[in-house]
């Protein structure tokens, strides 16, 4: 396949957002002096006749063109974009069905893209036929659920049957974004079988605030039970994310939740600290209380915590800018994190995310890579100019491992163990 060096992104070159009425490339949104961009469209759809694979291909085509003649896009100042080599725009690697907006909560952080009632223009099922007549799909796609709550969406178990049981595509990544308020037994079905991760947010420890964030009154504790329920197995495939905004973040809220969580066992789940993306900045006030928050769970008997991209950029620019490594040194907040100053680490993992770690973060300003590994074979194997090795490299040494990347934490450390690794050379902690 012919590559080329040029600005793109990997939503641009392969992935699709199905919407009730359009299509789009993204869910990112970033800011461009001081104003939120994002959600980057692709097309208007009124019916199925809309969707066009060749409209949809010529669409993000256009756009990585004119990103590389200087030209306006509605793309430009997004962090996403990568200037590196990337192959012609011809499938379809990852999908997201957001293609209603019904949800039984009103969200403070929530906008009438995902609440405001709205059914598909057109037939989910019919898509997946059609696009894969028109063999447009990579061999391996990935594809979240949300909405709207998902379970809201007319005809969801049947929707959702035919494309977890896809022979071609085969579904290799399967998310589901639900708020559960409602239990629903095929998501019950599919965690047990090790079928899908589902990610809840919850975003309050108490009555009062939940209806203060979520903007209604049903549904608190019912979130916390069905999560109970659907952690029988508990095979780590439930991720439990927390965003913060205005209303939430002071400890004696996040002391209750974390309450809440031991209280229905749920201390095993992947934890994800998020916030608002309407913010395009932290103040110190929420940039400690996230370092609370994850303090707090790691000592409640959390293994598996990270921040979200919405958090990661916010809390490195905070840091950079207001904190230097005299005044973290100091701080009691960071001392899991000072142990593995002035060491060599093994950094697993050659994405996005870890880019930003090495560039941004204090760990990397006091220590350095002894190396690096990825398990996914790569034509070019180098990062940042380093040589990338297989996982089995880590054998040959008792160097501190950092795992690279929040979404596939969980399974990494788990092919570290299968290894033969001692655990506690897993840097699992706060990384600044």
């Amino acid at each position: 396949m012919k590559k080329n060096k040029l600005f793109s992104c990997e939503d641009l070159q392969g992935s699709i957002y199905f919407g009730p009425n359009a299509l789009r490339h993204c869910c990112q949104r970033f800011f461009v002096d001081g104003k939120m961009e994002g959600d980057v469209e692709i097309l208007k759809v009124k019916s199925d006749n809309d969707i066009s694979v060749e409209n949809i291909i010529s669409a993000k085509k256009k756009i990585v063109d004119d990103l590389n003649n200087n030209k306006k896009t509605p793309c430009d100042g997004c962090p996403k974009l990568q200037f590196k080599e990337w192959t012609d725009i011809k499938k379809i690697n990852k999908i997201s069905i957001e293609a209603h907006s019904k949800c039984n909560a009103r969200c403070s952080y929530c906008s009438e893209m995902f609440y405001g009632g709205l059914n598909p223009n057109y037939d989910l099922n019919k898509m997946l036929d059609k696009f894969r007549k028109l063999n447009i799909f990579d061999k391996n796609v990935a594809i979240t659920w949300g909405g709207g709550e998902p379970v809201l969406l007319k005809n969801f178990k049947n929707i959702f049957k035919n494309f977890i049981e896809s022979k071609y595509p085969k579904f290799k990544d399967i998310r589901v974004y639900s708020n559960s308020i409602i239990y629903n037994n095929l998501i019950h079905e599919y965690l047990d079988q090790n079928k899908i991760i589902l990610t809840t947010s919850t975003d309050a420890g108490t009555q009062e605030t939940f209806e203060k964030v979520r903007g209604v009154k049903k549904g608190f504790l019912q979130i916390f039970k069905n999560l109970e329920k659907y952690n029988t197995k508990k095979s780590g495939n439930i991720i439990i994310k927390y965003i913060l905004t205005s209303d939430n973040y002071n400890n004696d809220e996040i002391n209750s939740f974390v309450d809440l969580i031991k209280n229905h066992h749920l201390l095993n789940c992947n934890f994800e600290i998020s916030t608002d993306y309407k913010f395009e900045n932290l103040d110190l006030e929420k940039s400690l209380s996230m370092v609370y928050f994850y303090n707090s769970l790691s000592a409640a008997g959390a293994k598996f915590i990270h921040f979200d991209d919405h958090v990661r950029k916010r809390l490195f620019k905070f840091f950079k800018e207001n904190f230097s490594i005299k005044q973290m040194e100091k701080n009691e907040m960071f001392n899991n994190l000072r142990k593995y100053f002035d060491k060599d680490i093994i950094v697993w993992g050659t994405g996005r995310y870890a880019d930003e770690i090495i560039k941004n973060s204090f760990l990397f300003k006091k220590s350095k890579v002894a190396y690096y590994v990825d398990g996914i074979k790569k034509k070019h194997n180098n990062f940042i100019s380093e040589k990338v090795y297989a996982p089995n490299k880590i054998l040959t040494s008792d160097n501190p491992i950092l795992i690279a990347s929040s979404t596939y934490w969980q399974e990494i450390y788990r092919k570290i163990l299968d290894l033969g690794v001692d655990k506690k050379r897993v840097i699992n902690t706060l990384i600044i």
